[in-house]
């Protein structure tokens, strides 16, 4: 079953929600086992992709992670296939 935020809706106890201010995203996509897909992601974005990037570089704002319904692979979020991506807000140099 899938969940698309409404507004008009009634929040539920418990959860808050919060405006995300408008940035450049650089999106990373990510498939295979989790966490251990993510955590090798995380990784290659901080020590390779952020460190070497001669245009961009981290904003100031909150990065966003994007899952996928584990419930629609096979062996879950331990599948081989299992998505999911990772947003950052940037700027340029």
């Amino acid at each position: 079953m899938e969940y698309l935020y409404d507004p008009a809706r009634e929040i539920p106890d418990g959860f808050t929600t919060r405006t995300i201010p408008a940035h450049t995203w650089e999106v990373f996509p990510c498939t295979g086992r989790m966490p251990q897909a993510l955590q090798g992601l995380n990784q290659q974005i901080f020590s390779q992709w952020l460190p070497t990037n001669p245009d961009y570089k981290i904003a100031a704002g909150i990065n966003v992670e994007m899952y996928s319904d584990a419930s629609k692979f096979e062996q879950g979020a331990q599948d081989r296939e299992y998505y999911c991506e990772v947003w950052i807000p940037v700027e340029k140099k």
